[in-house]
């Protein structure tokens, strides 16, 4: 009677680690295939240099396309163009008056 529980026990120990052994491959798969490969945060050609939330689901997003910067309005719904941006400088700030 205790050697069926002892081996009952050692059953349910190794799938669990079968079980687990799975769930890790799969998970290493999907991060190996699914995901764009080579590309780093600094590599990609789309990047967002600042976003501004106007409201839960609304805000306006300045993005870095191929070296030009863009300024985005994001809705739930739709992604509108609204101006493009020439070099500022980095001190220049809004409402400064100079």
């Amino acid at each position: 009677m205790e050697l069926d529980l002892i081996n009952t026990v050692l059953k349910t120990i190794a799938m669990l680690f079968i079980v687990l052994g799975f769930l890790i491959l799969v998970l290493y798969l999907v991060k190996k295939f699914m995901l764009p490969k080579g590309k780093t945060q600094g590599d990609m050609l789309i990047k967002v240099l600042s976003t501004l939330y106007l409201s839960s689901k609304e805000r306006v997003e300045v993005i870095e396309i191929s070296g030009e910067k863009i300024v985005v309005g994001v809705t739930p719904g739709s992604i509108n163009f609204l101006t493009k941006l020439s070099d500022i400088k980095p001190d220049h700030r809004a409402g400064d008056g100079s």
